[in-house]
């Protein structure tokens, strides 16, 4: 009996036991799996983050940028293939064995060394580093055999400019953004012109490629379960033809600094549009480019600066279309009335000159186109009023925009009113502000795509309007409301200035019989003193190049069927006999 009542004992004990040894496995167990469910599913991302962190390394791959083309559909700007030999400075402790092994092996200059050195101080750590661009692929692959850590080579994409610097404020350029990606090597985008404007279309999508890294951080392999196919960015077309863009910068080089707008009557298509001095984007990434670069930022004629939109000049006597349409279309003057040029003439307190000394005697419409004379130009703007005038300018495409969607830093220019000088300059207009303004002097500003639409306008009596980007569809423009006789009045005085006794006779042209009418103008930045005059008015030559005046030329042919508008204007050039000498060997190009 005391035998059966201790087994009893001992079985209760080590049931007891058994049950507090069960109790806490289940608890620990259960405790393990919440911990592994906690980690497997609720901490899955940032395990897998971490994991990922620690080996992959996830590569931006850059799609290849969609080309700005001309009218012809050849690019102007493209991507081309490139092999690439970069370093990453903080993959590796001794970068400057790295330096002397890569310049060894590449046979680098002293200046591409100091380049590279420059670079490395002023960027980030995980920034590449350009080595070098195009290597061929025999030292590709004697420096990738080493396998150094930090050395990268890679193939991808470079932009080039196929007319240099024809243009290249228009069509812009690429480059690094002001906060580059760490895992996107030599990733670029549009900084100027049209390359940032439709930076969208033409960078595409980019895609990625996963390679795997071990501990250390050495490349070992690529999950290409991850790999995204980057997709092409898309091409623009412009209505710019290579041919006439080529003449007009050529042209426009042979000054100082200048610009110039060709259009295309009938369709509103720019043709050319350039701006001097200009630059060369091919040379911003050569080892010279950083020099280059902070040359033309110093040069004081303005080289990024696209003139032709942004640049604002007095129209001078390209002006006096304006006023003679305003004229005839007021029936302030018939084409036929004459007004007599001594060389000055007097209203109230001032002495009014034209630009010829010794006057032109009795001239009467086409003849003050013929000779640009000013005293017409003063009296006839005096008995129509600035608002006439202004009105004009209006209809004809002066003080608007046609580029702000597509270009930045588009200027209206000023055409002035009453109004206009009592807001802007706090006092009333005076008869002596609309006597000068006859002659595209005084407040007047434009800009030189506007004086190509007006010549456009006046050419085709039609409500031309401007465009850069091509389209199939054909534009097709309204009346533009003034009289036929009146236009053709006015175009005969266009013919008669590239004819003899005109001030534009040396630069005439005649291509199998077809011909250039246009008026020149020539617009001061300085004025002419009382006591320069009495002792004789200084010459070009003696101004310093800032003070001399600007010469223009509005121009459109052939004369008997208007097709093809041009705008130049050349800075300080002292006259106008540049431009128009400009504009014939533009419009010989087209018409030949």
């Amino acid at each position: 009996m005391g035998k059966k009542m201790i087994d009893t004992e001992v079985a209760r004990t080590f049931d007891r036991r058994s049950a507090l040894f069960l109790t806490g496995g289940a608890i620990l167990t259960s405790v393990l799996v919440l911990r592994m469910l906690q980690m497997q599913v609720f901490e899955y991302k940032e395990y897998t983050r971490k994991s990922e962190n620690n080996s992959f390394r996830v590569q931006i791959t850059m799609p290849k940028r969609g080309s700005i083309l001309s009218e012809s559909g050849s690019p102007i700007s493209k991507d081309i293939s490139v092999y690439r030999i970069y370093i990453i400075p903080e993959e590796t402790d001794d970068i400057q064995s790295l330096i002397d092994i890569v310049t060894k092996d590449l046979k680098l200059r002293k200046k591409t060394v100091d380049r590279i050195w420059r670079n490395i101080k002023k960027q980030q750590a995980f920034q590449p580093v350009l080595i070098s661009e195009s290597s061929n692929w025999d030292t590709l692959a004697k420096l990738a055999a080493k396998n150094i850590p930090g050395i990268h080579i890679s193939t991808g994409f470079s932009r080039i400019y196929k007319m240099g610097p024809a243009g290249a404020q228009i069509f812009g350029y690429v480059g690094v953004p002001k906060k580059p990606l760490p895992n996107a090597p030599f990733f670029t985008t549009g900084i100027t012109g049209l390359e940032k404007k439709f930076n969208k279309d033409l960078s595409g999508k980019s895609g990625q490629t996963v390679l795997i890294t071990n501990a250390v951080g050495r490349i070992t392999g690529e999950d290409k379960s991850q790999f995204i196919q980057p997709q092409y960015g898309s091409d623009i077309k412009l209505t710019i033809k290579e041919n006439v863009q080529k003449v007009l910068y050529d042209a426009l080089a042979l000054n100082r600094a200048g610009c110039g707008v060709v259009l295309d009557i009938e369709t509103g298509d720019i043709l050319a549009m350039a701006s001097t001095p200009s630059f060369d984007p091919n040379n911003f990434k050569t080892d010279d480019g950083e020099e280059y670069i902070s040359s033309l930022l110093t040069d004081v004629a303005k080289p990024f600066m696209n003139k032709a939109i942004e640049g604002l000049y007095p129209p001078g006597s390209t002006f006096k279309i304006v006023v003679a349409l305003a004229a005839l279309e007021s029936g302030a003057i018939t084409p036929n009335e004459k007004i007599f040029c001594p060389g000055f003439w007097e209203y109230g307190n001032h002495k009014y000159h034209c630009w010829e000394k010794d006057g032109h005697g009795w001239v009467d419409l086409i003849g003050a186109l013929k000779h640009s004379c000013d005293i017409y130009f003063y009296q006839i703007a005096l008995r129509i009023g600035i608002d006439a005038i202004k009105a004009m300018a209006l209809k004809l495409g002066l003080n608007q925009k046609y580029m702000d969607d597509i270009l930045v830093n588009e200027m209206p220019g000023i055409m002035p009113n009453r109004r206009w000088k009592e807001k802007n300059i706090g006092s009333y207009w005076v008869h002596g502000d609309t006597i000068i303004s006859g002659i595209g002097q005084g407040f007047i500003l434009t800009n030189c795509l506007q004086l190509a639409v007006m010549m456009a306008r006046v050419a085709s009596n039609k409500v031309v309007i401007p465009r850069l980007i091509y389209s199939d569809k054909k534009q097709t423009f309204k009346n533009l409301g003034i009289q036929e006789k009146n236009i053709q009045y006015v175009l005969n005085g266009l013919e008669q200035v590239t004819k003899k006794g005109g001030t534009a006779a040396g630069s005439a042209i005649n291509i199998d019989g077809k011909k250039m009418g246009g008026k020149t103008g020539t617009s001061q930045v300085r004025n002419i003193s009382k006591t320069e005059r009495q002792h004789g008015v200084l010459t070009t030559e003696q101004l310093k190049w800032n003070l001399r005046n600007h010469g223009l030329f509005v121009g459109y042919a052939p004369t008997n069927a208007p097709k093809y508008a041009v705008c130049v204007i050349m800075e300080h050039a002292g006259g106008s006999s540049p431009a128009a000498k400009a504009t014939a060997t533009i419009l010989k190009e087209l018409l030949k």
